[in-house]
This record gives structure tokens, sequence and C-alpha cells, in this order.
């Protein structure tokens, strides 16, 4: 049978609750981040235009693409971009190429493209320059802001390094003889809430929403989202607005959209011309949704949706070996990674990717040698994939695919117990991670990537039953 709705729902301001303090992001010592070895074949697509307006993700993204080249360090050579422009094969031609100069100046020159800033205000995509080097600041690594990584051609070949603000030598020059500076053409990323939406369904099919604020360390109560006879949840921010798709009784796809701006819900709909599902997984870029669904056939079918423009664009069959799983996410070269556990229990991957216009193969994930997993999911910073599964044990496992430098780390057993399903959302460099158990019980493990350590499992939102789980994050 099809779910039932009621029609523009506002969002409940519900009373708050406290959240455990071992899932509050940061809040606990927990496991370190995995390191990185396997390689994986991976491409970088560029947004900016040459010396035009160029976002903070796209830098580093054109940073990673040198690094691991083996690049030799030579002032009288080149090398090119992803695009093919080349760029001089020193300092500061490698800052010009992260920044999409038009030409490759030196040290000094490059102060034309670029203002001082403070020390403490430097942001990734920014530099520390002096007359005789330069190198390009990656990010803080800690609250601190007492040690700091970068990307740097000083010599052969690019590194990423991390420093000490008091060292006395930043990548062998003394420290006091650089300045912080910001290109003039550079663009700072919307800023994401540190609020999750969370939304489940319930053994009975009914879908409860509660919103997880990080940062005052709260959460809300569950509401009720008017809907019965569901299977399935997933969600997609754009912007303001969470959207929500769910699977019905009848093995349909419905949309429900929740804008955080104005606080009203649109009211279930049916999306016409999608196929009977068992199986569903959104994910967004900029204001379009690409959105998955795992057929009755076990084939993979996809249609888009571009919000501010139109319609949805039909829907279209890539085909799958008896797939039972999906999870996406899109990184922010404008390729969706789409995962789906097959009849063999094996974790594959499909890549859509946006700027090219092409699909690729299905393929083995993650690191050389497959994964067996009972569910999946995977959310994105950067170019980077988070991607997360259930193992056969019902343990959750972890492994991180950074596709600008080509590389997987190992996965590696994050525990839990007796898990089944799984969701995951990244929001201010935190990935959080949702689990049910196999007792319907909520779980939720937090990993914050800035400090390099995952707390300790813990309940969320109060804890509830649940079958089917869901988390995003809006502006």
């Amino acid at each position: 049978m099809p779910i039932t709705f009621s029609v523009r729902r506002r969002i409940a301001k519900a009373t708050r609750i406290a959240l455990a303090a071992s899932v509050i992001a940061g809040g606990a010592v927990g496991t370190a981040l995995a390191t990185e070895p396997t390689a994986y074949a991976a491409t970088t697509a560029a947004t900016s235009t040459v010396g035009g307006k160029i976002s903070r993700t796209e830098i580093i993204e054109r940073a990673k693409y040198w690094l691991d080249k083996g690049l030799i360090y030579n002032q009288g050579g080149s090398y090119t971009d992803s695009s093919g422009k080349s760029y001089r094969t020193d300092c500061s031609g490698y800052v010009s190429m992260a920044w999409h100069l038009s030409w490759s100046p030196n040290t000094i020159a490059l102060n034309e493209s670029s203002y001082p800033i403070n020390f403490n205000d430097l942001k990734p995509g920014d530099i520390l320059n002096s007359d005789e080097h330069v190198f390009i600041f990656a990010q803080w690594e800690n609250a601190a802001k007492t040690s700091f990584s970068y990307y740097s051609f000083g010599s052969t070949p690019v590194k990423y390094r991390t420093v000490s603000t008091g060292d006395a030598n930043w990548d062998g020059h003394p420290r006091g003889t650089y300045t912080p500076r910001r290109y003039h053409n550079v663009i700072d990323e919307p800023s994401v809430k540190n609020t999750v939406h969370l939304q489940r369904v319930t053994p009975g099919g009914d879908l409860f929403n509660a919103e997880g604020d990080y940062s005052a360390g709260r959460w809300s109560g569950w509401t009720n989202q008017g809907a019965t006879q569901l299977k399935e949840v997933t969600s997609a921010g754009t912007g303001t607005v969470n959207r929500v798709f769910a699977l019905g009784g009848d093995n349909r796809i419905y949309e429900n959209d929740g804008d955080y701006a104005t606080g009203k819900w649109t009211g279930w709909t049916l999306l016409d011309g999608a196929p009977q599902a068992k199986a569903v997984s959104a994910s967004s870029d900029g204001n379009t949704v690409h959105l998955v669904a795992i057929g009755l056939d076990g084939h993979l079918y996809n249609s888009d949706r571009d919000f501010t423009a139109g319609k949805w664009n039909g829907w279209t069959d890539h085909g799958g070996n008896n797939l039972k799983r999906v999870t996406s996410a899109t990184t922010s070269d404008h390729v969706n990674h789409i995962y789906a556990v097959d009849g063999s229990d094996q974790i594959q991957e499909l890549d859509a990717d946006y700027g090219a216009g092409k699909w690729n193969n299905w393929q083995v994930a993650g690191p050389a040698g497959g994964f067996q997993a009972q569910d999946v999911t995977a959310s994105v910073s950067g170019t980077t994939v988070h991607l997360g599964a259930i193992g056969m044990d019902g343990n959750w496992y972890n492994t991180d695919g950074d596709f600008a430098r080509g590389t997987w780390n190992g996965w590696w057993n994050g525990g839990g117990g007796n898990l089944k399903r799984l969701t995951s959302a990244m929001a201010n460099n935190v990935n959080h991670v949702y689990a049910i158990r196999t007792d319907n019980t909520l779980t939720e493990r937090d990993g914050d990537y800035t400090a390099g350590r995952w707390n300790d499992w813990a309940t969320p939102a109060g804890g509830g039953e649940a079958i089917s789980l869901t988390a995003s994050f809006t502006q």
C-alpha cells in the first residue's frame, strides 16, 4: 500500500534534550583515524576559469593534483594542471597552478594577486609567502592553532607536511620571513550549519525527525513527519532545504522537502515515473539532487533534478548484479560516487562524472581486495569519500578514499556489534555515523578529521527504534 501523508507540516521547535557527552564531536578521546596506502585511479575536474573566481575547495584539489606525481623541482621546467595548462615547476609556479592564474609569477609578483592577512585568519588555499619561498596553507591541525599542514614545492617532489607554529623554520626558511596572504579571487563556500537532520522509520512504518545541534550539544525531541507504511528513507540537503525521499509500502518513491529558512514542509508527493524500488539513496551537488534506487530487478536506476531549473530528468537503468543496498555521495569535483552491495555481499562502485558527462563501469569499491558487507554508507569532504560498511560480523568498518590523490586507506574495524543498518553525514570536517542495531535501537559514532580522533559509540537523540535511518545537514 502507498504511504499516507499530511500537507505542509511546520518544522517543530520541540523541547531540547541533552546530548550524551560522548556524542558531541571532539568531546571524547577514541580511536585515531587511519592512514593511507593503497592506490586508486582518479582524476580532478576544474570548475574555475583561468584567472577567475575559485573556491578554497578547488584550490586544495588543484594542489593535490601535483602531489604524488614525482615532479622534479626545476625553475626552467613546467607541468600541466588537470586541464592541460602549463605552469612552472617551482614553489611559486605551484601556487599559480593551484590558484589557476594565467601565468607563473615569482614569489614577489604573487603579491600583485593577493593581499596580506592576519596569521590566525589563515584558511585552506591561502599562502605563506616570502621573497625566497612560498607554500600553500592546507588546514589548522588543532583548535588552538599551534600547528598546521601545508602543500609545498620547495624541492623534489611536491610535499604535504605538518609544522608547529613555534618551529624556528617553516619548510626550510625562517618563519619570521613569511607573510600570510590571500588570493584576490578566492571564494568562501557557504557555511554548513552544525545541526543534523536525523530521520528514522519505525518498525511500524512511521517517520520521525530529530534535530541535533552539535555546537550547542543538544537534540530536539522526535516529531512525527506525517507518513505511515514506510520501508526506507534517505535525504540530501540543498541550501536551506532538507529533501527527504522514502519508499512506501507500495515500493514507490515519495518526496517531502523541509525549508529551514521558512520553517515549512511541502508535504509528501509521489515521484511519477520512478521505478518500484527496494533501496534508495540521495546526494546533492549545489542545488541538484542525484537520486539512485535499486529496482525490484536488482538493477541501479538514477534520476537528477536541478531544483533551481526544473523537473526530474527521467530514470536511467545502470545495471548491476542483484544489488541489495545502496548509498551515494557527491564530491566537490561533481562526481557522484555510488556504492552498492551486490548478490555476493561485495561492495561495488559506480561513478558518474557530471563535469565530464560520463559514467564509468561497475568495479569493486575501496581498497584492493574488496569488502563484504550487509549495508554501506558514504559521506564526503572535498574530494575525499568516507566509506562505511557493516561487515558480516555486525561491526562497522571505515575507509577513506582521496580521489584527488588517487588513494584509499585500509579498512579498520570501528566496532559497534550487532549492527544492521547504517547512514552518515559530514559537516565541519566531522563524520557523523549513525547505525541501527539488530534490536532496532540507535547508536552513533563521530570522527573528527581535524583532530584525528573518533569518539565512542553512544545513543543519539534520546534513542528510539528504527528499521531505516538517514541524516543530512543544510545551510
